[in-house]
């Protein structure tokens, strides 16, 4: 065998390793929650933003494994633009969904009813900052991409 082609053939493996071992990892992870659950856990909103959260980071670990290794195996047959855009908005939103469920545990565990309000502030103010920050560093994203477009 070429030497080129027994390089390609070590990239290939490799590559596949390693975008595919993340996505496997998350797919475990998921296999286990719903596995050692029980049905009464299963019916609390944690829970279902738990597995939902899960299922939202699976996507963009499968699109990246499929831009990135269709770039490097077969450079010349990209996949489409679709594909492009459909990985970008799940690079950048789902971090807002994420603090949003982070948000929501929060509440789970101190519920408003009987957590004094001073509490509440200490608790919710630094993950509410950073929900709003990401959020304006988002709409400047968008603002700066559409002066630069075509």
């Amino acid at each position: 065998m070429h030497s080129l082609t027994k390089y390609v053939h070590a990239l290939t493996i490799s590559l596949l390793a390693l975008l595919v071992l993340p996505v496997c990892s998350l797919f475990t992870l998921l296999i286990v929650l719903l596995r050692f659950s029980t049905k009464e856990s299963r019916r609390r909103l944690v829970f279902q933003l738990n597995v939902l959260v899960i299922c939202v980071a699976l996507t963009p670990g499968i699109l990246t494994g499929l831009t990135s290794g269709k770039a490097i195996l077969d450079p010349f047959n990209q996949v489409s633009k679709s594909v492009y855009i459909t990985a970008t908005v799940f690079a950048l939103y789902p971090p807002l969904l994420y603090d949003s469920i982070l948000l929501a545990r929060f509440f789970a565990l101190h519920p408003m009813a009987i957590t004094p309000s001073l509490t509440l502030v200490k608790i919710f103010a630094f993950p509410f900052c950073i929900k709003c920050a990401r959020v304006v560093v988002l709409a400047r994203f968008f603002d700066v991409t559409q002066d630069h477009s075509w």
